[in-house]
């Protein structure tokens, strides 16, 4: 029961949340633009927008794409800068707005339709997020780097040990398996953290680093019960998206159709980032002992 009213809060925070929701939308769309568009357009003046261009861009063939990296090395090196430099952007980003969206759920109950709080959270708590994300990131690294030395150690002595591939094919499974359950884990706690040091008024995020591990194990039924199934949803949801891409693909829709799916796709999961987060501002508040 308390993990439904919890997610019936989340979902409720969501859709009094319009303006927060479309802004976070727009940001998305404008940064995917920035990253995409030069792409785009090496891609156009490399192929002299023939019909290969039309074959990348449409649907991904390899053949091409192969043909196309020996052609052009130069690309793979630009790529692989890109992605560096987007992918600390993008991180940086996502913790810069996540200040504002937990300060706008902290304070809905007083200032709903004004979206000044959320800037001010923006910038108020984005340094100390940071240093929480990078707490977090040694944490998952460790995880790794654990679980990396486990599947080395299954399978020492390799093809000379086991019969046949499949045996280690079967232990990396398992592997990836229980990695991947403590690496959400570690998420949702990572998510309490967060609520924490925006309630907090310190700028020491170690209390609340730790803090976040004490709640959820106290409360552990009713944290990770919920984050499984808000997970589940994001699965199903992600499921149906590809499901439909696939047949949007070999019916030969137009790719305005395709484009339109695959916007619907974001606002969604943007939504069940707002869900999460609503519902765990739920939980920290009232507390799930009461």
């Amino acid at each position: 029961m308390k993990i439904i009213n919890a997610l019936k809060y989340g979902f409720k925070l969501a859709s009094l949340n319009v303006k927060l929701w479309s802004l976070l939308y727009l940001v998305n769309l404008l940064f995917a633009g920035l990253v995409v568009v030069p792409i785009l357009y090496y891609l156009g003046d490399e192929l002299a927008l023939t019909k290969a261009t039309d074959r990348l861009i449409g649907g991904f063939d390899f053949t091409l794409f192969s043909d196309f990296l020996n052609q052009n090395p130069e690309f793979l090196r630009l790529l692989s800068t890109q992605t560096l430099v987007v992918g600390i952007l993008f991180i940086s980003l996502y913790v810069f707005l996540t200040g504002g969206i937990l300060t706008r759920l902290k304070n809905m109950e007083t200032d709903l339709h004004r979206l000044g709080n959320f800037w001010i959270g923006c910038g108020k708590y984005f340094w100390r997020l940071l240093r929480l994300s990078f707490y977090f990131t040694l944490v998952h690294l460790s995880v790794a780097g654990l679980f990396l030395a486990i599947f080395s150690w299954s399978v020492k002595g390799g093809l000379e040990y086991f019969t046949s591939e499949a045996a280690i094919f079967y232990r990396a499974k398992i592997c990836l398996f229980f990695y991947g359950f403590i690496a959400l884990f570690f998420f949702m706690v990572h998510d309490y953290a967060k609520v924490l040091v925006v309630s907090s008024s310190r700028r020491s995020v170690f209390r609340e680093f730790w803090g976040s591990f004490k709640f959820v194990f106290k409360n552990i039924g009713t944290t990770f019960g919920l984050y499984l199934l808000l997970f589940g949803l994001f699965v199903l949801t992600s499921i149906l998206y590809w499901t439909l891409d696939g047949i949007i693909h070999r019916m030969g829709i137009p790719s305005l159709v395709l484009f339109l799916t695959g916007q619907v796709y974001v606002l969604l999961q943007i939504g069940f980032k707002l869900v999460n987060l609503g519902s765990v501002v739920k939980i920290m508040k009232n507390g799930v002992n009461e």
